[in-house]
């Protein structure tokens, strides 16, 4: 079943009103309404605009425009440009450039003998429009959001041949954005118990989800609300909770066992193994038999690093072959260590205490790298191991007075979850898990 909700927003309207004549002084109002529904507009207009009064004429931003030229269609002094721009580079605005790609719409006016241009349009985003209105040397300025809607969706795929999750999951979309959005979405809910860099043929999921649209084009997922992924044979379900009291959220599975391990599967959202943990690896710099006591994860400069686990830093700096690198004692058992950094996150540094999730820095290739990756290194009781093949403890179990509540929201679902599974095992049945 579908829901839909418009959000509330915000609606901002900064009115300028400035005189330029000789001997006056400029008289800058700024207004800020309070919070208010969203109003669909009429579908017979255009950004509120009666195109029987209104010519519109529809283009983008070229590459090195600026505002000047944005306006340049308006009989306005350069005067009024600069203090129109002033005010939207400091009010709640917060618009200092106009972006190339970005579309904007100018109105002319059908009314009277000279059809002149009175009104700009400017988005600088799928989810708002700015307004301005010309009458002579005042300007008014009107910051418009569109109303967002939340619709439940649900997306199921199998892994096939030479394929991995986000081309499974593009199959349901047009935009890559969505694509990304949703694998990194269902990522961070298995982050603890899926090895997405070992998927095999016939890994099935089935995602239920609220998606975030704007006039029916979706540009984001708003939650994961329940899941199912069957990799390597096992059944993994998860479910979003929050109790009546609010003390108890996150993702638990079918037994009311939460998502959560004290370990991340990896230190970077999904990208690829470059290199394993090899004892016998031939060094690509160094050319020669060397172990590797890593785990290389491939990924573009400047992608986010994360600590796979809670605990205090270490180290966090710079040396020889390991280039920028962060180094994390997570208690008196493990210890991890993040090499090739292109650089490290601002505050990180010896001492100060860092949570799963946290990043730490950014992929880089310092060091002996013959590309942009991070190292992944791992120490158990002060030897290095690999981590992947490692067996963690389970996070605490849910509480025992939460469960009835817990098993009451989740079994409606996971009912409901079941029947797609049902169909899509049906639909994919000559797609099993290649032994």
């Amino acid at each position: 079943m579908k829901t839909k909700v418009l959000i509330p927003f915000l609606s901002f309207t900064l009115s300028l009103f400035i005189l330029t004549s000789c001997g006056q002084e400029e008289q800058v109002e700024i207004n800020t309404d309070s919070l208010v529904e969203v109003e669909e507009v009429e579908k017979s207009l255009l950004f509120g605009f009666d195109l029987s009064k209104y010519e519109a004429k529809f283009d983008t931003i070229k590459n090195g425009m600026t505002w000047s030229d944005l306006f340049a269609a308006f009989d306005i002094s350069q005067y009024t440009i600069n203090k129109t721009v002033e005010h939207l580079r400091d009010s709640v605005f917060g618009v200092r450039y106009i972006v190339a790609g970005k579309p904007f719409t100018i109105f002319n006016s059908k009314e009277g003998e000279d059809s002149k241009a009175t009104h700009l349009v400017y988005e600088p985003d799928a989810f708002s429009y700015i307004s301005f209105e010309f009458e002579g040397d005042s300007v008014h300025i009107k910051k418009k959001e569109r109303p967002i809607e939340i619709t439940e969706r649900t997306v199921t795929g199998v892994i096939e041949k030479n394929s991995n999750l986000s081309s499974e999951i593009h199959k349901n979309f047009d935009s890559y954005q969505m694509t990304a959005d949703l694998a990194s979405s269902i990522e961070g809910v298995y982050a603890w118990s899926v090895d997405f860099f070992k998927l095999q043929v016939g890994d099935k999921f089935a995602i239920v989800y609220d998606e975030k649209s704007v006039e029916g084009r979706p540009f984001s997922v708003d939650k994961i609300k329940y899941a199912w992924f069957q990799h390597a044979g096992g059944d993994l379900y998860a479910f979003h909770f929050q109790d009546s009291t609010g003390e108890v959220s996150g993702y638990y599975n079918e037994l009311a066992e939460e998502m959560k391990r004290p370990f991340l599967m990896a230190p970077v959202q999904y990208t690829r193994i470059s290199s394993r943990y090899n004892l016998t690896r031939f060094h690509p710099v160094q050319k020669r038999v060397k172990p590797h006591l890593g785990t290389d994860y491939a990924a573009p400069t400047g992608t986010p690093i994360y600590t796979t686990a809670d605990g205090t830093i270490t180290a966090a700096t710079r040396a020889g072959g390991n280039g920028i690198y962060v180094r994390v004692r997570h208690n008196s058992t493990y210890e991890t260590q993040y090499l090739h950094m292109s650089k490290i996150e601002s505050g990180i540094k010896p001492g100060i205490r860092v949570k799963q999730g946290d990043v730490i820095g950014y992929v880089g290739s310092t060091g002996l790298a013959t590309g942009p990756h991070v190292c992944y290194r791992f120490w158990k009781n002060g030897k290095q191991i690999d981590p992947r093949s490692e067996k963690f403890q389970e996070s605490e179990p849910m509480k025992e007075a939460v469960k009835p509540e817990y098993m009451a929201f989740m079994t409606p679902l996971k009912e409901k979850l079941d029947k797609e599974i049902a169909d899509l095992k049906e639909a994919y049945q000559s797609l099993e898990p290649e032994i």
